[in-house]
């Protein structure tokens, strides 16, 4: 079930602040997050988020905030290539989302990860979306899908991609859970490479392959990521936490595809996964 958002008493405040002229808004400084890539042969490409400004301010309690981590992030994910098949028929690229360990999936193995697989998927192969952010889907589900299916895919080419991906993490302060959950401030620290919480701890949220079917096969494609939000949880000097919904700006960059023997792995991973889920 997708998730309502209603404004909290600090989202109020930030649209108060940013609707008044700007010279009096010069002291309130406004929490900002952005959106970046990594690549590797292994992990393929991944989605992150990370706070860049942690600090906001709440005018309607007279307080300083500081955004700790990223809670749920919202985006589209699109691949433009340069390729077109001959008399533009046919994709030139397999855009298709990544094969999870059990690692990636459900945090098996590492701090505060789950000891059992997703109770709605138990058996995997997992892909798409990664831990914690696939929570809602695989561990509290309330007539969601499941976690591997969010994110639509797309490919109309030269440009292919995923749209609607909603990545959401449960817990914390703020949202209160039993087990396999947690309401323990330490829950959102969270996170297969951080928790956004600084540059140095991105949210890693999603994770993609992108395989040339035709073309060269290690030519470079753009990545953009659009139409993108995230909740972030917020504390202030005494203690008290909320969350805030802060839009997040478009994000493009170029990357190299994977060589063809690391290619050629995912291609046949791919299709293996697609025979599992279809018995």
């Amino acid at each position: 079930m997708q998730r309502a958002w209603v404004l909290s008493p600090v989202v109020v405040a930030l649209s108060v602040a940013l609707s008044v002229p700007m010279c009096a808004t010069d002291a309130f400084a406004v929490i900002q997050v952005k959106s970046t890539v990594t690549v590797s042969p292994d992990d393929g490409v991944r989605g992150q988020a990370v706070i860049t400004d942690p600090t906001s301010f709440d005018l309607l309690r007279g307080v300083p905030v500081t955004a700790i981590a990223v809670k749920e992030f919202f985006s589209d994910i699109t691949v433009r290539d340069q390729v077109i098949t001959r008399g533009g028929q046919g994709n030139a690229l397999l855009v298709q989302k990544h094969i999870l360990t059990p690692a990636e999936a459900y945090g098996f193995g590492l701090n505060d990860g789950y000891k059992l697989p997703p109770t709605t998927d138990p058996q995997g192969p997992w892909q798409g979306l990664c831990w914690p952010y696939r929570d809602e889907y695989d561990y509290f589900n309330n007539d969601d899908p499941l976690a591997d299916d969010v994110g639509n895919p797309f490919a109309d080419p030269p440009i292919y991609g995923f749209s609607g991906i909603h990545a959401w993490e449960r817990g914390g302060p703020t949202d209160p859970l039993f087990f396999p959950g947690s309401s323990a401030p330490s829950w959102l620290n969270r996170g297969l490479t951080g928790n956004g919480s600084d540059p140095a701890h991105p949210a890693t949220y999603f994770a993609l392959d992108i395989i040339a079917l035709s073309g060269d096969p290690s030519r470079s494609v753009s990545i953009e990521i659009t139409n993108a939000s995230a909740i972030v949880v917020t504390r202030d000097a005494n203690g008290n936490y909320d969350e805030m919904l802060v839009t997040v700006p478009n994000f493009t960059t170029l990357i190299q595809l994977p060589e063809p023997a690391s290619a050629s792995v995912l291609l046949i991973a791919a299709i293996g996964f697609n025979r599992r889920r279809r018995r």
